[in-house]
């Protein structure tokens, strides 16, 4: 990367030089040599002495622009990765619950409404790792984003849950219920599907807004 101070310590060098020179004629012809030899060996002293903490400041800068550098791309890739295991979870859960996933052969764990050992489960302990280190990386002590990970699990908890219960309703006789606790439920599952797409678009609209920051 070009130094941008570059230009300005060499104009100053120039400048130093010249005036220097100047004098040092000026000296010696009001003075003696000897005199004028002291003048130019001060000017050359100082210019040294100038050049040098110039160059050390130009470095130090230069050092601190690139450690930013390596802090920004290595949030950038917390970032880019955490996107990658939200797009998984988002994957894994329409085929959970609408897909594949849902279908006979399921593990005792999935017919009684529990996501242990699934594979949508799996995918959100890893959101849940990814925040972490994402949390870590922008140093937010807060925990925001492995909060936000929790959060969607706990909806796909309470979804799987609400889920059992419309299979139990379907496999007992419609006289039990009269008709009225399916409908609730269904009320209630609509309620769980609508506040895991917000949350889930807050999620990634989150992360976009926080890539922008470091870009």
């Amino acid at each position: 990367m070009k130094d941008p101070y570059m230009p300005g310590f060499w104009a100053a060098v120039t400048a130093l030089t010249l005036l220097t020179a100047g004098y040092f004629y000026g000296v010696r012809e009001l003075y003696q040599l000897a005199q004028a030899m002291h003048f130019l060996y001060a000017g050359a002293a100082i210019i040294a002495a100038l050049a040098l903490s110039a160059l050390a400041w130009s470095s130090w800068q230069q050092l601190k622009v690139r450690k930013r550098q390596l802090a920004q791309g290595r949030t950038l890739v917390a970032i880019w990765n955490t996107k990658v295991a939200l797009r998984r979870v988002e994957t894994v859960f329409d085929r959970y619950f609408w897909g594949s996933y849902w279908q006979p052969g399921r593990t005792f764990q999935e017919v009684m409404g529990e996501l242990e050992g699934t594979p949508l489960e799996q995918s959100l302990e890893a959101l849940k790792r990814q925040c972490r280190e994402l949390d870590q990386e922008v140093h937010d002590r807060r925990w925001h984003w492995l909060n936000n990970a929790r959060e969607l699990s706990s909806v796909a908890t309470s979804m799987a849950r609400e889920r059992y219960q419309l299979d139990l309703c379907d496999s007992q006789q419609s006289s039990r219920r009269g008709g009225v606790g399916g409908a609730v439920l269904n009320r209630d599952l609509e309620v769980l599907v609508y506040t895991w797409s917000a949350r889930l678009r807050s999620f990634d609209h989150q992360l976009d807004e926080l890539e922008g920051e470091y870009r």
